[in-house]
C-alpha cells in the first residue's frame, strides 16, 4: 500500500515524520495519516513526498515486485500506475530491487506523463521508439523522433508530452543506485 511504502522510504532515508513532512511542504500529521493509510493524499502531496524521498513517483504505487527470474515475459509485465498521469507505464525488469530499472512508456496524443515535472534520484536515458514525444528538463524543450535517445540528471525537473497526433512509444532506462529495492 502507498502509505508503507512511504513510510519504507522514510525509513531507509534515515528522515524522521517531522522532517520529511517539512521538507515535503505538508503537515506532520498529514504524513502519519498517510502512512497508516487513514487518508488518500492528493498527487501534488505524493509527488512531493517523492521528490523529498528522491524516489520516481510510479515506485510508490506499486503494489508488488515483478518476476523473480531474469527473463520478463510480455504477458508478465507489470503496469506501474500514477495518478494524474495519461501514460501508461509498464515495468520491463523484474521488479524494481535492481541498479537499472526500464520501463516501457506508451503515451497517447495530447497526453502527458505527469501534471507537473518531477525529480528523483539518478540518471535516465529515453530511446524513442515511435511517434514523437517533447521532453522538458529543468525548462529546456527537447523533440525526439523515433531512434533518438536523450540522457539527463533525473534530480532536475522533468516532464513527458505527446503534442503530436501518432502514439509514443518510448523505453526509459533509469539508474536507481539501489534505491528502488526498499
Amino acid at each position: 500500500m502507498l502509505g508503507e511504502r512511504i513510510r519504507s522510504f522514510r525509513l531507509e532515508s534515515d528522515l524522521s515524520l517531522s522532517e520529511l513532512a517539512r521538507r515535503a511542504g505538508v503537515s506532520k500529521s498529514l504524513v502519519s495519516q498517510i502512512e497508516h493509510n487513514k487518508t488518500n493524499p492528493s498527487v501534488e502531496t505524493v509527488q512531493a513526498l517523492a521528490a523529498v524521498l528522491e524516489v520516481p513517483l510510479f515506485s510508490l504505487f506499486l503494489e508488488e515486485d515483478g518476476p523473480q527470474g531474469q527473463v520478463v515475459r510480455k504477458k508478465e509485465r507489470i503496469q506501474l500506475t500514477v495518478p494524474g498521469s495519461q501514460a501508461v507505464r509498464e515495468l520491463l525488469t523484474p521488479g524494481l530491487g535492481r541498479e537499472m530499472v526500464l520501463v516501457f512508456l506508451r503515451i497517447g496524443p495530447g497526453a502527458m506523463s505527469s501534471r507537473h515535472p518531477v525529480n528523483h534520484k539518478g540518471e535516465e536515458c529515453v530511446y524513442v521508439l515511435r511517434g514523437r514525444l517533447t521532453i522538458i528538463v529543468h525548462d529546456e524543450v527537447y523533440v525526439l523522433e523515433p531512434g533518438d535517445t536523450f540522457y539527463f540528471d533525473a534530480r532536475l525537473p522533468h516532464l513527458f508530452s505527446n503534442d503530436y497526433e501518432v502514439e509514443a512509444e518510448v523505453i526509459c532506462a533509469m539508474s536507481s543506485g539501489g534505491l528502488l529495492s526498499r
